[in-house]
């Protein structure tokens, strides 16, 4: 490999980082009109085994209506993850505490997850964008129904 070829190399891998960290800044702070930073226009997304989502707007949408309530304070602290790099294609898996507490009403109630975030990136002329990722949980803290009760009440309507 050449010192070039090398050099790409780290550049790609840092910037699928960047993209995959900055997805989670994104859903943190609630910037549901920067998501066009981090994924693909046509992304999808598998949070749960009969939930596909497709497009940009049904997975800011579904992201937002879960923990878009003021009354939910959200923190993901992204850990681990090793790209690989293919041409103009990524795959990652990240690993994700994902931290919810509520606020108000809400306060006191709590959900954490950890989980993988399996994530494939590609490569657009705006830089390296998500394409789809999944969320598979593998620890489950606090009580979920508890604190999304609204979202979740909204949902089956």
């Amino acid at each position: 490999m050449s010192a070039d070829q090398l050099s790409q190399q780290i550049a790609d891998r840092l910037a699928v980082q960047d993209v995959v960290r900055r997805y989670f800044e994104l859903v943190d702070t609630k910037a549901w009109d920067d998501f066009d930073e981090v994924v693909t226009e046509d992304t999808t997304a598998r949070w749960t085994a009969d939930g596909m989502m497709q497009g940009r707007e049904a997975v800011v949408a579904a992201t937002r209506g879960m923990i878009g309530s003021d009354e939910v304070v959200t923190f993901h602290h992204v850990a681990t993850m090793s790209p690989v790099i293919a041409g103009d294609t990524a795959e990652v898996a990240a690993r994700v505490r994902a931290m919810h507490y509520g606020l108000g009403p809400r306060d006191g109630k709590f959900y954490e997850s950890l989980a993988v975030q399996p994530t494939t990136l590609v490569r657009t002329p705006d830089g390296w964008r998500i394409s789809h990722h999944e969320w598979n949980i593998v620890v489950k803290l606090g009580n979920m129904q508890e604190l999304f009760a609204p979202e979740i009440a909204a949902r089956k309507k």
